[in-house]
């Protein structure tokens, strides 16, 4: 026995009319009466409207708390209709409703169920994600597939490699990490190395040569032996991670794929920078799940994990100079002051990482090749750290003076307050102890345009420094934080509205476009390096499809597996720019992936895609061979 929530999305003709209506039903076996009704959901009620039958006592961002009808009684079996009566944004598919939603009655709080959104029926399209089988071109599992590819023959069945008379203590060592990474992802696999003969095996030497440019490497197959060429540790481990492939190939499908032993391999990754983000802001993913995804992106020969630690809903990274950032700002829920977003919300939820965690998912990225980016979001997306530290706001600023694009009030850090870069300064210093990367990202990205104009201490500023608007306030605040990095002996990156108002010095610096397509191009003709990530194709939280039914946002449109294959990141670009394009990244936001399932569902196969568009030159792709090989990828 429960209680029930059940929306249904009704759009009109004018956009801004567009609404829900609810249906409350209790199902238990007591009446409920005084109560209030939360719940979250990404079509948040707009600003200044209200609600039919129901009145909405707060909304912060996605979170919604209506009181129904004074006096109602709601008997067991009855439900309660109400209407909300305009959204901000259209719904698009069946996650944008209520994902979690809980009663307070007295103080006490009780879990709602809740229910897909119901969509009109004439508006679904019915198109869900679609991979076909696909077809190979040649019988070898490789993901991302090698540049050069000269095979003659091939042998069918479970063929594992094992050190020749020659190979190092050292090639040894790299051979049982890549075979413990196999492991780790196919623990029900047999191991693709050994260090003693194998009975139909294949003896590999190792040879370490200055021919290789960019981490590549090559593989030499002869029979019953095999030689793996390298310039660096790091190549040597790819042609090793190459060789794991083949064999897991072999094992799992060996009507499809089976082992070189006669040709060559050539390989070189194109960028140098292959990566991707993920939020744990909005989700928080324990560190058993984070480690599990660096050995992922191993597998996919992707060197950079850009880890996004901060934004409105939650702080995860432990600051020892600042503990109220995770003992406040690191969870939401009833009665805390971060309310709940984005599903579990009748409960406390969140979590952050301790500085020893951090270290040790440092120490797994750089033993897989992996460089990790933290991501500290500022000025924007800082409702947790004000919430932590209300000593940050300008207190004459009114309060709601502003709201970000994803519903938070006056949710940025304050460019005049004097304490703002004595916080920043103790973050980033901890932050750099922590963190090797050459990078610091400090976001950057959508700042309203209103953000500071009613701030006294902000228009003072403004007034002294001859800024005319708010980006031009924030690329005053950026170039500071530029200025504060370098004297760590860091680089600042960022996400493509760094360029705004005026931006910063482009030297040393690193955006990512995100935005649309066209802005790599636009900010690369602006001298800064650029990793290229559009919305999209880039974006793994986009719906892979028009239905109804297909989970994922829909701000960006319809990113299927074979856009996200196809999408060439230097179209347009001319070759005396195109060296400042370092590469391509993917990014995983969890405002809808909330599970393992759904992190499954959205993030793969395009993970791969994009670790492909990374590594492998336009000219050899194979959207169908991609596809066959798809169906064989690990998940988290």
């Amino acid at each position: 026995m429960t209680l029930s929530l059940e929306a249904r999305y009704l759009p009109a003709t004018d956009t801004t009319a567009n609404s829900f209506e609810l249906s409350f039903s209790n199902y238990t076996d007591k009446p409920l009466s005084n109560f209030t009704l939360a719940y979250s959901a990404m079509s948040r009620c707009v600003r200044g409207s209200g609600v039919d039958n129901g009145t909405l006592l707060r909304r912060v961002a996605n979170f919604h708390e209506i009181a129904p009808p004074e006096g109602l009684v709601l008997q067991p079996g009855e439900s309660w209709q109400f209407k909300i009566r305009q959204l901000e944004m259209p719904s698009r598919h069946r996650v944008d409703g209520p994902k979690s939603a809980f009663v307070t009655v007295d103080g006490e709080v009780t879990p709602v169920q809740c229910s897909d959104l119901q969509g009109p029926e004439d508006k679904d399209t019915g198109e869900l994600r679609h991979i076909p089988k696909g077809q190979v071109d040649m019988p070898i599992y490789a993901v991302p597939f090698p540049q050069q590819v000269s095979v003659k023959e091939y042998k069918a069945g479970l063929i594992r490699f094992y050190p020749a008379a020659t190979a190092s203590d050292a090639d040894k060592a790299a051979m049982l990490k890549i075979a413990a990474l196999a492991k780790r992802l196919f623990p029900d696999s047999a191991d693709p190395f050994r260090l003693a003969p194998a009975r139909n095996g294949i003896a590999l030497a190792f040879a370490q040569k200055d021919s290789f440019e960019n981490d590549g490497y090559s593989i030499r197959f002869d029979g019953d032996a095999a030689e793996l060429s390298f310039s660096s540790a790091t190549g040597r481990d790819y042609g090793l991670t190459l060789l794991a492939q083949i064999v897991y190939g072999a094992e799992s499908d060996p009507e499809t794929f089976q082992t070189p032993t006669r040709g060559v391999i050539t390989d070189v990754p194109r960028f140098g920078w292959r990566g991707s983000h993920l939020d744990v802001s909005r989700h928080f993913w324990p560190t058993e799940d984070i480690l599990r995804f660096l050995d992922i992106l191993a597998w996919s020969r992707m060197n950079v994990f850009q880890w996004h630690l901060t934004d409105d809903e939650g702080w995860r990274l432990e600051i020892n100079a600042y503990p109220e950032l995770t003992m406040t700002g690191a969870f939401r829920g009833p009665g805390l002051p971060l309310v709940s977003q984005h599903g579990y919300g009748s409960e406390t939820y969140g979590g952050f990482y301790t500085q020893e965690e951090v270290r040790d998912v440092v120490a797994h990225g750089q033993s897989l090749n992996i460089t990790i980016v933290p991501e500290i979001d500022i000025p924007g997306h800082c409702t947790a750290v004000l919430k932590a530290y209300p000593n940050l706001v300008d207190p004459d600023e009114p309060d709601a003076s502003y709201h970000s694009i994803q519903g938070y009030a006056n949710n940025a850090l304050n460019p005049a307050i004097p304490e703002t870069y004595t916080f920043l300064e103790a973050v980033f210093a901890e932050v750099a102890e922590l963190f090797p990367s050459e990078y610091i990202h400090v976001g950057g990205d959508e700042v309203d345009v209103k953000s500071w104009l009613e701030s006294p201490k902000a228009q003072a500023l403004m007034a002294e420094e001859n800024l005319k608007d708010t980006m031009e306030l924030q690329a005053y605040f950026l170039r500071k934080v530029q200025a504060m990095l370098r004297k760590l002996d860091r680089k600042i990156a960022g996400w493509d509205e760094v360029s705004h108002g005026g931006g910063i010095d482009a030297e040393g610096s690193l955006l990512v476009a995100w935005q649309k397509p066209e802005l790599t191009r636009k900010l690369i003709e602006e001298g800064y390096e650029v990793v290229c990530s559009p919305g999209q194709a880039y974006y793994l939280d986009m719906a892979q499809a028009t239905g109804w039914e297909e989970p994922g946002a829909g701000w960006a449109g319809v990113t299927s597996p074979e856009t996200s294959y196809q999408f060439e990141a230097a179209s347009g670009l001319d070759d005396g720019v195109a060296n400042r394009l370092k590469g391509v990244q993917a990014c995983i936001w969890c405002e809808h992936i909330t599970n393992k399932a759904i992190f499954n569902h959205m993030v793969f196969p395009r993970l791969f895609a994009v670790a492909e568009a990374g590594w492998t030159d336009p000219q050899n792709k194979n959207w169908q061979r991609f596809a066959a090989l798809s169906h064989h990828f690990p998940k988290l």
